[in-house]
């Protein structure tokens, strides 16, 4: 039996799929665009979009993109930066080379 994204999805996920469908539906609007003719132009199904802007967790990530790159919205998930994680690796970086450890792995 397949699984049910939203069996496993948390509150936050779901609250942001929700965010970015409304995004994607407003988007579509402002462009006088009908749901149809962006299931067209990002070559996914109109059950498929219909899906995407109510937030459907299992929506691939691929129809995800589509979309937003149908919208011109791409760009804005391009320019997504994580501080914490790049602090994170520098510090790695820099306990790496004061070990005298290289980069490569050798096995």
């Amino acid at each position: 039996m397949r699984r049910k994204e939203t069996d496993f999805a948390t509150p936050a996920t779901l609250k942001t799929a929700g965010h970015l469908g409304e995004l994607v539906r407003q988007a579509r609007l402002a462009r006088s665009w009908t749901q149809q003719a962006l299931a067209e132009r990002a070559r996914i199904s109109l059950a498929t979009l219909k899906r995407l802007e109510g937030g459907a967790v299992e929506v691939s990530l691929g129809g995800w993109l589509a979309v937003f790159e149908s919208l011109g919205l791409l760009s804005l998930l391009g320019a997504l930066r994580d501080p914490a994680s790049a602090a994170l690796l520098d510090t790695t970086k820099a306990k790496r080379v004061r070990l005298g450890q290289r980069d490569e792995l050798d096995f």
